[in-house]
Protein backbone atom coordinates (compact mmCIF):
# COMPACT_ATOMS: atom_id res chain seq x y z
CA UNK A 1 0.00 0.00 0.00
CA UNK A 2 1.71 3.07 -1.18
CA UNK A 3 2.01 5.49 1.91
CA UNK A 4 2.82 9.24 0.90
CA UNK A 5 6.51 10.55 2.06
CA UNK A 6 7.20 13.17 5.14
CA UNK A 7 8.34 15.50 2.34
CA UNK A 8 4.44 14.82 0.40
CA UNK A 9 2.76 15.40 3.82
CA UNK A 10 4.54 18.67 4.43
CA UNK A 11 4.50 20.00 0.87
CA UNK A 12 0.41 19.37 1.50
CA UNK A 13 0.46 20.87 4.74
CA UNK A 14 2.00 23.65 4.07
CA UNK A 15 -0.05 24.24 0.68
CA UNK A 16 -2.94 23.70 2.57
CA UNK A 17 -1.69 26.68 5.06
CA UNK A 18 -1.06 29.14 2.59
CA UNK A 19 -4.53 29.02 0.95
CA UNK A 20 -6.34 28.86 4.16
CA UNK A 21 -3.82 32.19 4.72
CA UNK A 22 -4.61 33.43 1.48
CA UNK A 23 -8.39 32.80 2.13
CA UNK A 24 -8.27 34.88 5.36
CA UNK A 25 -6.86 37.67 3.94
CA UNK A 26 -8.84 38.03 0.84
CA UNK A 27 -11.95 38.15 3.18
CA UNK A 28 -9.93 41.12 5.18
CA UNK A 29 -9.07 43.02 2.00
CA UNK A 30 -12.82 43.78 0.56
CA UNK A 31 -11.03 45.96 -2.20
CA UNK A 32 -8.25 43.31 -2.91
CA UNK A 33 -8.36 42.35 -6.92
CA UNK A 34 -9.59 38.83 -5.93
CA UNK A 35 -12.56 40.48 -4.53
CA UNK A 36 -13.34 43.96 -6.67
CA UNK A 37 -15.06 42.36 -9.63
CA UNK A 38 -18.18 40.88 -6.89
CA UNK A 39 -17.94 44.36 -4.97
CA UNK A 40 -21.44 46.73 -5.99
CA UNK A 41 -21.11 49.67 -6.80
CA UNK A 42 -22.14 52.81 -4.63
CA UNK A 43 -25.63 53.80 -5.58
CA UNK A 44 -28.45 56.82 -4.68
CA UNK A 45 -31.84 54.75 -2.82
CA UNK A 46 -35.20 56.25 -3.21
CA UNK A 47 -34.46 57.89 -0.07
CA UNK A 48 -33.02 61.60 -0.16
CA UNK A 49 -29.60 61.65 1.34
CA UNK A 50 -29.42 57.18 1.94
CA UNK A 51 -26.88 55.91 -0.25
CA UNK A 52 -26.12 52.02 -0.60
CA UNK A 53 -23.10 49.88 -1.64
CA UNK A 54 -20.30 47.49 -0.14
CA UNK A 55 -17.79 47.81 2.50
CA UNK A 56 -15.97 51.00 2.75
CA UNK A 57 -12.19 50.71 2.53
CA UNK A 58 -10.18 53.70 3.25
CA UNK A 59 -10.13 55.40 -0.24
CA UNK A 60 -13.80 55.07 0.07
CA UNK A 61 -14.06 56.94 3.26
CA UNK A 62 -12.63 60.16 1.45
CA UNK A 63 -15.25 59.62 -1.07
CA UNK A 64 -18.19 59.16 1.04
CA UNK A 65 -16.59 62.22 3.07
CA UNK A 66 -16.50 64.46 -0.13
CA UNK A 67 -20.60 63.30 -0.56
CA UNK A 68 -21.51 64.57 2.89
CA UNK A 69 -21.95 61.42 4.75
CA UNK A 70 -21.79 61.89 8.37
CA UNK A 71 -23.78 58.71 9.39
CA UNK A 72 -22.40 54.79 8.40
CA UNK A 73 -25.16 52.16 8.98
CA UNK A 74 -23.27 48.60 9.12
CA UNK A 75 -25.49 45.40 8.30
CA UNK A 76 -21.75 43.15 8.98
CA UNK A 77 -22.38 40.22 11.84
CA UNK A 78 -19.55 40.55 14.71
CA UNK A 79 -20.67 36.96 15.07
CA UNK A 80 -18.47 36.15 11.84
CA UNK A 81 -14.47 36.53 13.16
CA UNK A 82 -13.41 38.13 9.76
CA UNK A 83 -16.64 40.72 9.74
CA UNK A 84 -16.18 41.42 13.42
CA UNK A 85 -12.46 42.62 12.30
CA UNK A 86 -13.61 44.66 9.52
CA UNK A 87 -16.09 46.34 11.80
CA UNK A 88 -13.46 47.50 14.37
CA UNK A 89 -11.74 48.71 11.46
CA UNK A 90 -14.82 50.82 10.21
CA UNK A 91 -15.15 52.48 13.32
CA UNK A 92 -11.79 53.73 13.80
CA UNK A 93 -11.79 55.09 10.00
CA UNK A 94 -15.10 56.44 10.74
CA UNK A 95 -13.79 58.33 14.03
CA UNK A 96 -11.18 59.32 11.84
CA UNK A 97 -13.52 61.14 9.32
CA UNK A 98 -15.92 62.51 11.62
CA UNK A 99 -18.50 59.82 11.20
CA UNK A 100 -20.62 57.81 13.19
CA UNK A 101 -20.80 53.87 13.00
CA UNK A 102 -24.73 51.84 13.88
CA UNK A 103 -23.84 48.33 13.57
CA UNK A 104 -27.31 46.26 13.06
CA UNK A 105 -25.79 43.21 12.53
CA UNK A 106 -27.95 40.46 9.58
CA UNK A 107 -25.69 36.91 9.02
CA UNK A 108 -25.48 36.27 5.63
CA UNK A 109 -22.94 34.40 3.42
CA UNK A 110 -23.16 33.65 -0.23
CA UNK A 111 -26.85 35.42 0.08
CA UNK A 112 -27.83 32.55 2.80
CA UNK A 113 -29.32 34.75 5.31
CA UNK A 114 -28.86 33.08 9.04
CA UNK A 115 -29.56 34.36 12.64
CA UNK A 116 -32.83 35.06 14.26
CA UNK A 117 -32.75 39.32 13.65
CA UNK A 118 -32.45 39.47 9.66
CA UNK A 119 -35.33 41.03 9.39
CA UNK A 120 -36.23 42.93 12.20
CA UNK A 121 -32.32 44.50 11.82
CA UNK A 122 -33.46 44.92 8.47
CA UNK A 123 -35.85 47.02 8.95
CA UNK A 124 -33.76 48.68 12.11
CA UNK A 125 -31.30 49.55 9.83
CA UNK A 126 -33.60 51.50 7.18
CA UNK A 127 -35.33 53.42 10.22
CA UNK A 128 -31.67 54.66 11.14
CA UNK A 129 -30.48 55.86 7.93
CA UNK A 130 -33.55 57.51 7.10
CA UNK A 131 -33.44 59.33 10.63
CA UNK A 132 -29.63 60.31 10.49
CA UNK A 133 -28.61 63.76 10.21
CA UNK A 134 -27.02 64.37 7.09
CA UNK A 135 -26.05 61.91 4.59
CA UNK A 136 -26.68 57.73 5.69
CA UNK A 137 -23.90 55.03 4.26
CA UNK A 138 -25.78 51.64 4.11
CA UNK A 139 -23.76 48.65 3.28
CA UNK A 140 -22.89 44.88 3.90
CA UNK A 141 -19.68 43.35 2.82
CA UNK A 142 -19.93 43.32 -1.01
CA UNK A 143 -23.51 45.44 -1.46
CA UNK A 144 -25.29 42.99 -3.13
CA UNK A 145 -27.68 40.67 -0.94
CA UNK A 146 -28.11 42.17 2.64
CA UNK A 147 -27.45 46.13 1.59
CA UNK A 148 -30.61 44.85 -0.88
CA UNK A 149 -32.80 43.80 1.22
CA UNK A 150 -32.68 47.20 3.31
CA UNK A 151 -33.14 49.12 0.10
CA UNK A 152 -36.38 46.90 -0.55
CA UNK A 153 -37.76 47.64 2.84
CA UNK A 154 -36.89 51.29 1.77
CA UNK A 155 -38.49 51.49 -1.40
CA UNK A 156 -41.90 49.47 0.27
CA UNK A 157 -42.10 51.64 3.21
CA UNK A 158 -40.74 55.60 2.43
CA UNK A 159 -43.93 56.52 2.15
CA UNK A 160 -45.37 55.51 5.40
CA UNK A 161 -47.28 57.62 7.33
CA UNK A 162 -44.01 58.06 9.82
CA UNK A 163 -42.21 59.53 7.13
CA UNK A 164 -44.68 60.51 4.21
CA UNK A 165 -44.02 64.78 3.62
CA UNK A 166 -40.76 64.39 5.39
CA UNK A 167 -38.30 62.30 2.97
CA UNK A 168 -38.34 63.39 -0.54
CA UNK A 169 -38.73 60.45 -3.31
CA UNK A 170 -37.37 60.15 -6.82
CA UNK A 171 -38.23 59.04 -10.28
CA UNK A 172 -35.98 55.75 -11.05
CA UNK A 173 -34.85 58.22 -14.49
CA UNK A 174 -33.59 60.98 -11.78
CA UNK A 175 -32.30 58.36 -9.58
CA UNK A 176 -30.30 56.87 -13.05
CA UNK A 177 -29.22 60.74 -14.21
CA UNK A 178 -27.83 61.56 -10.35
CA UNK A 179 -25.70 58.26 -10.30
CA UNK A 180 -24.07 58.92 -13.65
CA UNK A 181 -23.69 63.03 -12.17
CA UNK A 182 -21.64 61.11 -9.25
CA UNK A 183 -19.80 58.62 -11.17
CA UNK A 184 -18.98 61.46 -13.69
CA UNK A 185 -17.91 63.99 -10.46
CA UNK A 186 -15.43 61.31 -8.84
CA UNK A 187 -14.54 61.29 -12.53
CA UNK A 188 -14.08 64.79 -12.54
CA UNK A 189 -15.64 64.81 -15.30
CA UNK A 190 -17.38 67.73 -13.87
CA UNK A 191 -19.39 69.36 -16.85
CA UNK A 192 -20.70 65.37 -17.82
CA UNK A 193 -22.23 65.80 -14.15
CA UNK A 194 -23.65 68.87 -14.63
CA UNK A 195 -25.20 67.96 -18.32
CA UNK A 196 -26.46 64.10 -16.17
CA UNK A 197 -28.26 66.69 -13.27
CA UNK A 198 -29.77 68.87 -16.08
CA UNK A 199 -31.97 65.88 -16.83
CA UNK A 200 -33.51 65.99 -13.89
CA UNK A 201 -35.86 68.86 -13.56
CA UNK A 202 -37.02 68.84 -9.75
CA UNK A 203 -33.89 68.74 -7.47
CA UNK A 204 -33.93 67.85 -4.48
CA UNK A 205 -31.25 68.42 -1.56
CA UNK A 206 -28.33 65.60 -2.75
CA UNK A 207 -28.53 66.54 -6.37
CA UNK A 208 -28.68 70.13 -6.58
CA UNK A 209 -26.06 70.54 -4.14
CA UNK A 210 -23.67 68.16 -6.60
CA UNK A 211 -24.86 70.65 -9.21
CA UNK A 212 -23.24 73.34 -7.04
CA UNK A 213 -20.08 71.35 -6.24
CA UNK A 214 -19.39 70.45 -10.52
CA UNK A 215 -19.75 74.74 -10.43
CA UNK A 216 -16.91 75.13 -7.83
CA UNK A 217 -14.61 72.66 -9.46
CA UNK A 218 -15.03 73.88 -12.66
CA UNK A 219 -14.00 77.45 -10.87
CA UNK A 220 -16.96 78.92 -11.90
CA UNK A 221 -17.05 80.92 -8.38
CA UNK A 222 -20.21 83.32 -8.81
CA UNK A 223 -22.23 80.15 -10.14
CA UNK A 224 -21.07 78.02 -7.28
CA UNK A 225 -21.93 80.71 -4.60
CA UNK A 226 -25.57 81.16 -6.48
CA UNK A 227 -26.33 77.41 -6.53
CA UNK A 228 -24.67 76.86 -2.66
CA UNK A 229 -26.84 79.95 -1.65
CA UNK A 230 -30.27 78.22 -3.24
CA UNK A 231 -29.51 74.88 -1.93
CA UNK A 232 -29.21 76.78 1.58
CA UNK A 233 -32.23 78.33 1.32
CA UNK A 234 -34.10 75.48 0.73
CA UNK A 235 -32.35 73.39 3.12
CA UNK A 236 -31.45 75.71 6.21
CA UNK A 237 -28.80 74.09 8.40
CA UNK A 238 -27.03 71.94 5.60
CA UNK A 239 -23.25 71.69 6.74
CA UNK A 240 -21.90 70.28 3.86
CA UNK A 241 -23.58 73.01 1.47
CA UNK A 242 -22.11 75.57 4.06
CA UNK A 243 -18.94 74.39 3.30
CA UNK A 244 -19.06 74.68 -0.17
CA UNK A 245 -20.56 78.08 0.39
CA UNK A 246 -17.11 78.76 2.46
CA UNK A 247 -15.06 77.85 -0.02
CA UNK A 248 -16.70 79.79 -3.07
CA UNK A 249 -16.54 82.73 -0.89
CA UNK A 250 -12.67 82.02 0.04
CA UNK A 251 -11.68 81.35 -3.49
CA UNK A 252 -13.62 84.89 -4.27
CA UNK A 253 -11.74 86.33 -2.13
CA UNK A 254 -14.45 87.37 0.21
CA UNK A 255 -12.26 86.33 3.48
CA UNK A 256 -15.34 87.84 5.56
CA UNK A 257 -17.65 85.60 4.73
CA UNK A 258 -15.49 82.76 4.39
CA UNK A 259 -14.31 83.08 8.44
CA UNK A 260 -18.29 83.67 9.31
CA UNK A 261 -19.15 80.14 7.80
CA UNK A 262 -16.58 78.82 8.73
CA UNK A 263 -16.96 79.43 12.02
CA UNK A 264 -20.45 78.38 12.18
CA UNK A 265 -19.06 75.00 10.71
CA UNK A 266 -16.70 74.39 13.62
CA UNK A 267 -19.18 75.55 16.17
CA UNK A 268 -21.45 72.49 15.31
CA UNK A 269 -18.50 70.72 14.51
CA UNK A 270 -15.03 71.49 16.16
CA UNK A 271 -13.15 68.39 14.40
CA UNK A 272 -14.49 69.07 11.03
CA UNK A 273 -11.23 68.91 8.87
CA UNK A 274 -12.16 70.52 5.80
CA UNK A 275 -13.28 73.64 7.86
CA UNK A 276 -10.29 73.78 9.99
CA UNK A 277 -8.41 73.84 6.95
CA UNK A 278 -10.72 76.50 5.11
CA UNK A 279 -10.08 78.42 8.38
CA UNK A 280 -6.28 78.06 8.08
CA UNK A 281 -6.23 79.34 4.31
CA UNK A 282 -9.15 82.52 5.59
CA UNK A 283 -5.83 82.86 8.53
CA UNK A 284 -3.21 82.46 6.01
CA UNK A 285 -4.35 85.19 3.56
CA UNK A 286 -5.36 87.72 6.27
CA UNK A 287 -1.56 87.47 7.18
CA UNK A 288 -2.31 85.68 10.47
CA UNK A 289 0.92 83.52 9.90
CA UNK A 290 1.17 81.50 13.69
CA UNK A 291 -3.21 81.02 13.71
CA UNK A 292 -2.55 79.64 10.13
CA UNK A 293 0.10 77.35 11.08
CA UNK A 294 -2.05 75.98 14.59
CA UNK A 295 -5.00 75.39 12.62
CA UNK A 296 -2.96 73.20 9.64
CA UNK A 297 -1.61 71.47 11.95
CA UNK A 298 -4.59 70.49 13.28
CA UNK A 299 -5.78 69.28 10.49
CA UNK A 300 -2.47 67.51 9.71
CA UNK A 301 -3.41 65.21 13.14
CA UNK A 302 -6.84 64.78 11.70
CA UNK A 303 -6.13 63.53 8.34
CA UNK A 304 -2.67 63.11 7.71
CA UNK A 305 -2.67 62.10 4.47
CA UNK A 306 -3.98 65.23 3.23
CA UNK A 307 -0.77 66.74 0.52
CA UNK A 308 -2.15 70.44 0.62
CA UNK A 309 -2.06 70.24 4.54
CA UNK A 310 1.56 68.84 4.31
CA UNK A 311 2.62 71.34 1.81
CA UNK A 312 0.98 74.51 3.84
CA UNK A 313 2.76 73.32 6.88
CA UNK A 314 5.47 73.31 4.96
CA UNK A 315 5.16 76.55 3.28
CA UNK A 316 4.48 77.95 7.10
CA UNK A 317 7.61 76.14 8.57
CA UNK A 318 9.44 78.05 5.55
CA UNK A 319 10.88 81.68 6.47
CA UNK A 320 9.81 83.74 3.45
CA UNK A 321 12.86 85.44 1.77
CA UNK A 322 13.59 88.86 2.52
CA UNK A 323 11.39 91.24 0.67
CA UNK A 324 8.70 88.66 -0.43
CA UNK A 325 5.28 88.93 0.33
CA UNK A 326 3.43 85.90 1.36
CA UNK A 327 2.40 83.75 -1.27
CA UNK A 328 -1.57 83.21 -2.13
CA UNK A 329 -2.24 79.72 -1.10
CA UNK A 330 -4.40 77.26 -3.02
CA UNK A 331 -7.62 75.77 -2.29
CA UNK A 332 -9.14 72.33 -2.11
CA UNK A 333 -12.14 71.99 -0.67
CA UNK A 334 -13.55 68.60 0.87
CA UNK A 335 -16.18 67.97 -1.85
Amino acid sequence: MYKPSRRVLTTSFVFCALLGALGVWTLLHPASVFVQPWRAERTATAVEDVLLGPYPVEADFAALKQRGVTTIISLLEPNVPYEKVLLNQERERAARYGMTVQNFPMGSILGQKFGNDYAKNSKAAAEAAIAAEGIAYIHCYLGLHRARNVQGYLAQHVRSSSYAGSTATASAADLDAEHIAQTAFEARDYQRSLDALAKISDKGLRAARLEAWNYYRLRRIPEARASFEKVLRDHPGDMDTLGGLAYSSLADGKLDDAEFAFTQLLSAKSDDVSAIEGMGHVRYRQGRQAEAKTLFERAAQLNPDNSETREMLDRLRTPPAEGAGAPVAGVTASQ
